[in-house]
């Protein structure tokens, strides 16, 4: 069983992982550290925060109580992972100081990937973008160390991002091109997808709008397939740039509401101002400058209370045009 079920994590079949492990009795589940945590981490990577938050918590108890010390490590950071999903940026970052103190002490490199990985996440989202390359740099290096391709994938899906934010759009396509040949031979197929979706955003913004719509479509369907209703949700958000770029704007204007209507739903404020930044601008070149100040003002107070500080200087100049 536990075989099965890292398998289909492995391979970032959330949805499918969650379905076998409902077929067990919640009993069974909560006595196994690495079954907890896993089902913790299906439910936060598809959007459940509270029900993850619960049995992350039971994987924590379990493992302490057994003096598992890579659960607890690997606990902790997945408790900061589904705190920062939520938007909970300071509470993220006291989770993940402490799983990579732990992770550190119990020569953990894979962890260590993982904390380091999502310690640059914060970084970024700060517009503190040395400091995450070299979070990225470092979890790269620890999940070579430990032969972890699904972790480098992530590590340099991320890192690209941060090339894409510093205007460096050709490296950031570069690094995301070897982001999916990583997941892909690692069998993460909703890693794969995501990375996919990262290359065709910095495609659109580089203006290879059309190259950028077919491959954001494709990935679309791809989420769809496997049930990850979070990332058909930041795929709808790209889509919708596309169409933008393309000439349609009225369906670009629809989609990005209705990813605004999924990311409160699912309690992603991340994307939810993301879209929203979008959406303003979007309708700043319909000439409904006052449409667009509203949607600004909202996308920039919910990325001031994340702490995503270079998002703010745009909106600002936004609000200013309007």
């Amino acid at each position: 069983m536990l075989t099965h079920a890292n398998q289909l994590a492995e391979s970032g079949q959330y949805a499918a992982l969650l379905e076998y492990l409902a077929a067990r009795e919640e009993t069974e589940l909560a006595e196994s550290p690495t079954l907890a945590l896993l089902c913790g981490i299906a439910h936060g990577r598809l959007g459940a925060h509270t029900t993850a938050k619960h049995w992350v918590g039971i994987a924590l108890d379990r493992a302490r109580q057994r003096s598992d010390s890579a659960i607890e490590t690997r606990a902790a950071n997945a408790r900061g992972a589904i705190a920062l999903e939520a938007g909970r940026v300071q509470e993220a970052e006291l989770h993940f100081a402490r799983a990579r103190a732990l992770a550190e002490r119990e020569g953990d490199d894979a962890t260590l990937g993982r904390c380091s990985n999502n310690i640059g996440i914060v970084h970024a989202m700060q517009g503190r973008y040395a400091e995450a390359l070299g979070a990225y740099t470092m979890a790269v290096a620890a999940f070579q160390q430990v032969g972890s391709r699904q972790g480098v994938a992530e590590a340099l899906h991320n890192l690209a991002k941060v090339y894409a934010d510093q205007g460096d759009l050709q490296a950031a396509c570069e690094t995301a091109d070897n982001a999916v040949q990583e997941a892909e031979a690692a069998g993460d197929l909703t890693l794969a997808a995501q990375a996919r979706a990262g290359r065709a955003e910095y495609r659109l913004l580089d203006g290879e709008a059309q190259v950028a719509r077919r491959e954001i479509e494709a990935v679309l369907e791809a989420h769809r397939r496997l049930g990850d209703v979070v990332r058909e949700a930041e795929d709808l958000r790209v889509l919708a740039g596309a169409l933008a770029a393309l000439g349609d704007p009225r369906a670009a204007e629809t989609t990005l509401r209705k990813v605004l209507e999924r990311a409160e739903v699912l309690e992603r404020p991340l994307l939810a101002a993301q879209a929203g930044r979008d959406l303003a601008h979007l309708l700043r070149k319909l000439g409904r400058a006052n449409e667009a100040r509203d949607v600004a003002q909202t996308a920039r107070a919910r990325f001031q209370e994340l702490g995503a500080e270079a998002e703010l200087k745009p909106l600002d100049a936004l609000l200013a045009a309007c």
